[in-house]
């Protein structure tokens, strides 16, 4: 993976975990700290995928999206 180790966001840290699955596809899981640099512990986790992308730019923007989204309906 060749992304940043974390992107901060309104008061969160987002941890993307891109992996590439066996079949070519990349895996969008992630976790969600509270606190620019995540010290403020663990608020969301998505381990298991549920959907897979042709390329980890795909994966990436997909977990920015769905982490903005949710990091607006769930303020600290």
């Amino acid at each position: 993976m060749n992304t940043p180790h974390k992107f901060p966001y309104k008061g969160y840290a987002i941890f993307p975990q891109v992996a590439q699955q066996d079949n070519g596809q990349f895996a969008a899981c992630f976790t969600i700290h509270a606190g620019y640099d995540g010290s403020g512990g663990v608020r969301y986790t998505r381990e298991a995928p549920t959907t897979e992308f042709d390329t980890e730019d795909e994966a990436i923007a997909y977990i920015l999206d769905f982490c903005a989204d949710w990091v607006e309906q769930n303020p600290l």
